[in-house]
């Protein structure tokens, strides 16, 4: 049994965010309205359940994200639904990732639970054989970039060298970042718009259903080989990784996979592919 008084979960998780936002006890209280000395109760252990609208009083003082507030909820015991990111969140997402953008040096952007592009860098571009300040990626910002491979219209599809391949490679990758959310309704409405409006994505889907079960539940790299304009045959192997802040979130790299395509990466990063 705890004793009385020993920190739960719930309340160290909520001490150590505190602490990392550098703000005291008695300014989150004033902040989130709460009488003084509630907080140090919470952090304590003393008041086991606080309530959860006095918790995200709390997190919104501090300034929590998505996947800080989360978990803080669950410890304490509350379900937590996973909305789509607000025009907000998606601004802070955008302006969270530019540095580690601007340092890669190859092809990298980032896309939402959605798979919505939020932004880039100034190598992705070069994938499209445009330069870095033509208007086609700001024409695909905030619309799905998974449904951009499967449209035979979008400027996206034309690249794909082996199709039979990387769709398919693509469709699992998709299954696996889902899973998290196969719960929400938003997700099962977003699979079926893409089932539904695009016949590449429907057959690649329905090849991917007859595989067998994966033996391992870790995600592999996504080989891909696009034909760039201007550049030849590039060989990418795709990775993500999610936000640390805010899971719905991820970076998206792609890491050159031969050395013809290191090369002319590196061609771009000192020609100004990156600024």
């Amino acid at each position: 049994m705890r004793a009385r008084g020993s920190r739960t979960p719930g309340g160290a998780r909520l001490r150590a965010l505190r602490e990392g936002a550098g703000r005291a006890q008695l300014w989150v209280e004033a902040e989130a309205e709460l009488g003084s000395g509630y907080l140090q109760r919470v952090e304590s252990g003393k008041v086991a359940q606080p309530e959860r609208a006095t918790l995200e009083r709390v997190l919104a003082a501090l300034g929590a994200r998505y996947s800080e507030r989360r978990e803080v909820l669950e410890l304490f015991g509350y379900a937590v639904a996973t909305p789509p990111p607000t025009e907000e969140e998606i601004a802070w997402a955008a302006a969270t990732c530019r540095r580690e953008l601007h340092e890669v040096a190859f092809p990298a952007y980032v896309l939402d639970c959605t798979h919505r592009l939020v932004a880039w860098n100034r190598q992705v571009p070069r994938l499209l054989g445009i330069a870095p300040d033509d208007s086609t990626l700001g024409r695909l910002a905030c619309r799905s970039l998974l449904a951009a491979w499967f449209d035979p219209t979008s400027p996206l599809a034309p690249l794909v060298a082996e199709p039979d391949r990387f769709l398919p490679a693509l469709i699992r990758a998709f299954r696996y970042e889902m899973q998290q959310f196969r719960t929400e309704a938003w997700s099962a409405a977003l699979l079926a718009r893409l089932r539904d409006d695009l016949p590449r994505f429907r057959h690649y889907w329905a090849v991917v259903e007859r595989e067998p079960a994966p033996v391992s539940t870790t995600r592999a790299l996504v080989p891909v080989r696009l034909a760039v304009p201007g550049a030849g045959l590039l060989q990418f192997r795709l990775a993500s990784e999610p936000f640390a802040r805010d899971a719905r979130f991820r970076l998206v790299y792609y890491f050159p996979a031969d050395p013809a395509t290191l090369r002319r990466c590196a061609e771009w990063a000192t020609d100004g592919g990156i600024a």
